[in-house]
């Protein structure tokens, strides 16, 4: 079998790679180790290939044909201007906004401002204006399985790649009871395999690499904060989730307000209580067994129901707390955080990874900061009795382990990168890398839209260097 790309993952990134590609008579094989295209709430937090990370770390994993975008959310935010200035991402700006508008077209998307578009309140907050999307799943929304020129090789795993010196020739690909193919390459490798899936298969596959390769990782630390009365809800109804918005028969775009300190940025909305699950997600992610897995995801469900009765008997009385504020940070690149393979191995045989992640001193002094500023004793949002320390509820029930980024980083050379500014492996002469693994920093926004953003970028990049008949 001869392809002209081999795309590793289906996720946002794969699917916009695999479609452009096609759609001008490339053939592509396209590689998933999942099998389905209905995702399983069961699978969300067990990621198979990895060994280890810490209780408060818990990554998602779809288990889905279409990867993380079954989990996105839809939400369409660029990365800002202003996130891509505090560390060098080696594009222009420009480049950036002009793929942004393209995916608009390509999405059906019509309002395309709304990407870009913030509104100062003050020297030190904004409101950021977005969209969500009318679908979820890149891979069933360009029907990639039916797509002619695309191969789907789904329940493999790539677990070998062939050299001709600094030139991958071909790939073997293995399913799980270790029946493998070889596929020929005339063009290039893409891997599209997440922010955590990157390093695991690169740091499996590839030798006479970047020392950076699995290192820097960052993520979008959210917690939960304060405890706000229905009563308030008119009050902050701007900055509401709009599931919220829904629920009150209302309309509106996704709003966040924005705080920055230093290197760090802060988002936050108006949410719900801290939702049950969340607690039951550090026990979830510790166990294997499907049966287990079962009786947690049940009892969550019980949970929820309990927590609704909760709240219809707390509001008769007027002391129920419906709402709290949502905030999500960026995260200043910490070379204590990294992902290294560990001697236990995956069902290709691949070894899997164990993952370091915590948040810096610095990191937690800005975090607190930005809070305090908004929600506490003097806070100019919310006044509170007490001053709200991140850490206390981060800790306690706060999620990471959503978003990885910045473990293949962009840089200017492979002392200070493990991809260039085209996306290309350092010291290999047609490997590329796309996701939120190539970002030199990770910003406080949601990343699909920006990966998918970088996807389309280096589509147009392949084509102008690689032509069909060569």
């Amino acid at each position: 079998m001869e392809f002209d790309y081999i795309i590793i993952g289906s996720g946002p990134a794969g699917c916009i790679l695999s479609n452009e590609l096609s759609n001008s008579g490339f053939k592509i094989a396209l590689v998933d180790r999942a099998q389905k295209i209905n995702s399983s709430s069961i699978n969300d937090f067990l990621c198979p290939y990895i060994n280890y990370c810490p209780n408060y770390y818990t990554p998602v994993y779809s288990n889905t044909l279409g990867g993380n975008s079954e989990l996105w959310h839809s939400k369409v935010y660029l990365i800002s201007e202003e996130e891509t200035k505090r560390y060098n991402w080696n594009i222009d700006y420009n480049e950036l906004l002009k793929f942004s508008n393209l995916l608009t077209k390509k999405f059906k998307i019509n309002d395309e401002e709304l990407i870009t578009k913030s509104e100062t309140i003050n020297s030190f907050s904004k409101y950021r204006y977005s969209l969500r999307a009318s679908f979820r799943n890149v891979f069933k929304f360009f029907n990639i399985d039916q797509n002619e020129n695309i191969s789907l090789f789904k329940g493999y795993s790539p677990t070998e790649i062939l050299f001709n010196k600094s030139k991958a020739e071909s790939l073997i690909i293995s399913d799980p009871e270790r029946n493998e193919q070889k596929i020929n390459l005339k063009k290039a490798i893409i891997f599209c395999a997440g922010g955590l899936g990157n390093p695991h298969l690169l740091l499996n596959l590839i030798s006479n690499k970047s020392n950076l390769l699995g290192k820097y990782l960052s993520d979008h630390p959210h917690v939960n904060i304060a405890k706000v009365n229905s009563k308030n809800f008119e009050k902050f109804k701007k900055i509401a989730k709009p599931n919220i918005l829904k629920n009150f028969g209302l309309i509106s775009n996704e709003i966040a307000l924005v705080n920055s300190k230093e290197n760090i940025f802060a988002g936050s909305q108006l949410d719900y209580k801290t939702d049950p699950i969340r607690k039951l997600r550090r026990i979830f992610i510790r166990f294997k067994n499907i049966n287990l897995r079962k009786f947690l995801s049940l009892f969550g469900f019980i949970l929820q129901k309990f927590n609704g009765l909760y709240y219809k008997l707390g509001s008769l009385i007027g002391k129920y707390n419906k709402f709290s504020f949502e905030y999500f940070f960026s995260q200043t690149p910490n070379d204590g955080n990294y992902v290294y393979l560990s001697e236990k191995l995956d069902e290709f045989g691949l070894k899997k990874i164990n993952v370091k992640w915590d948040i810096n001193k610095e990191d937690l002094i800005n975090y607190n900061e930005l809070i305090s500023h908004n929600i506490g004793i003097n806070g100019c949002i919310l006044k509170t009795e007490e001053n709200i320390k991140f850490e206390k509820n981060f800790y306690k029930n706060g999620l990471s382990g959503l978003h990885p980024s910045c473990t293949t980083m962009i840089g200017d050379n492979i002392d200070n990168g493990v991809v260039d500014s085209d996306l290309k492996l350092f010291n290999h002469d047609n490997i590329y890398v796309c996701g939120s693994s190539v970002f030199p920093f990770n910003g406080y926004t949601n990343p699909t839209w920006t990966i998918m953003t970088l996807s389309l970028r280096l589509a147009e990049k392949l084509k102008k260097i690689y032509f069909i008949n060569e």
